[in-house]
């Protein structure tokens, strides 16, 4: 087994999206000579943007004219961190608001516990999925405790966040918030 250390610049050009990525890994030689990443990546810090859209109306309709349809702006950061597979810090905080500006608003997503007692791990392609419970908050105020919650990394560079639409009084719509990934430091 050989340990190395690895650096790579990844750039997207249709979001001008850099991830700097540098990280040891253990590896073991195969029988053709190549290798393959044996070490698990269970301690890293990934955050980002927070850039969504919902739309007012309820989860099961069926047709949607987008020029009449009430719109939700989110805009705000998020972060995960993880160190030897436990999550250590895992904050949301985004403004929203209708298109018009009027009665804008913030959310906070905090306190959020995992379902599971298995380490967390980034997958080889830098995907993650978490499901628990958390928190969430209306301008610095808790509004609703212990709500079911997923996050989903998909190839370390997008972010998916499902709220529970019962738990939080259908305030989201039923519908998913969505982010890019900024910066994955492993």
């Amino acid at each position: 087994m050989t340990l190395g250390l690895f650096t790579s610049i990844i750039s997207g050009s249709s979001n001008h999206q850099t991830i700097n990525l540098s990280y040891a890994q253990s590896r073991t030689s195969t029988p053709t000579g190549s290798s393959t990443a044996t070490t698990a990546i269970d301690t890293f810090e990934i955050n980002g943007e927070i850039s969504s859209l919902v739309l007012g109306m309820p989860p099961n309709t069926r047709t949607v004219d987008m020029t009449t349809v009430q719109k939700f702006i989110l805009s705000g950061n998020w972060s995960i961190d993880v160190n030897q597979g436990k999550l250590s810090n895992f904050k949301v905080n985004f403004f929203t608001g209708p298109v018009n500006g009027a009665d804008n608003h913030t959310h906070q997503l905090s306190n959020f516990r995992i379902n599971s007692n298995t380490p967390i791990q980034l997958k080889p392609d830098k995907s993650l999925s978490l499901s628990g419970i958390l928190d969430v908050g209306t301008n610095g105020n808790k509004a609703w405790n212990n709500v079911n919650a997923t996050v989903d990394i998909s190839s370390g560079r997008t972010i998916t966040i499902w709220l529970d639409d019962n738990d939080t009084q259908r305030h989201f719509m039923g519908q998913q918030i969505y982010g890019i990934v900024e910066r994955l430091n492993i």
